[in-house]
């Protein structure tokens, strides 16, 4: 019986589950790395932190990429469970 459910919302949704966490992931993962740079950014004009400019930029580098990565997911996620209504 269970079996038969989950086939019937497939068959309406087939928006895979593990996508749409890893995309839901990946911009927090994103969010907080671009945290951890605005950190990095205070600890440098404060004098605590030894870290580079180039640390820093890798840093915003990186945490842009994931979050278009993950917009990216989402969106296409969107697009498939738009096209799946009547």
């Amino acid at each position: 019986m269970i079996e038969q459910a989950r086939k019937k919302s497939a068959e309406k949704n087939p928006i895979n589950l593990s996508t749409s966490v890893f995309a839901g992931f990946l911009t927090k993962l994103a969010k907080h790395l671009a945290l951890i740079a605005c950190f990095m950014i205070v600890g440098i004009s404060r004098t605590r932190f030894a870290t580079s400019h180039v640390a820093i930029f890798l840093t915003i580098l990186s945490a842009a990429l994931i979050h278009s990565i993950g917009r990216v997911q989402r969106r296409l996620l969107l697009s498939v469970h738009r096209r799946s209504q009547p």
